[in-house]
């Protein structure tokens, strides 16, 4: 990795952060909720079955419901729109327990300077 792109210390800006994590927290709600109002919808065009019970829409079924199908594919995506929603509270500890060490690194650091 080039040196120009090293990185070797975290600034965190306090205002661009709670700023930041406002917005994720808008846009993961959304995505999430947006997300289980298309599952209710695909399930609830699955359950019509569309596809009908003729020959071919017995192989189309057939091949759409291989391996649990698409609830699989639903169920992951649920997986990751919870996980997209935890990431802010995850980058907020993240943050807070990087400013705690930081005062705690101070608080020793001006112990040390008193005594010498």
């Amino acid at each position: 990795m080039s040196e120009l792109f090293e990185v070797n210390y975290v600034d965190i800006r306090p205002q661009q952060l709670a700023k930041g994590l406002s917005q994720w927290h808008a846009a993961s709600s959304d995505a999430e909720s947006g997300y289980a109002a298309s599952l209710r919808e695909i399930r609830r065009l699955n359950a019509a079955e569309p596809w009908g019970h003729d020959t071919a829409g017995t192989a189309f079924r057939s091949a759409y419901m291989q391996g649990d199908g698409p609830e699989t594919v639903m169920k992951q995506g649920e997986e990751l729109a919870a996980k997209v929603v935890e990431l802010g509270p995850t980058v907020r500890r993240s943050a807070e327990n990087a400013r705690g060490m930081d005062a705690e690194r101070a608080r020793e650091v001006r112990e040390i300077l008193k005594r010498i």
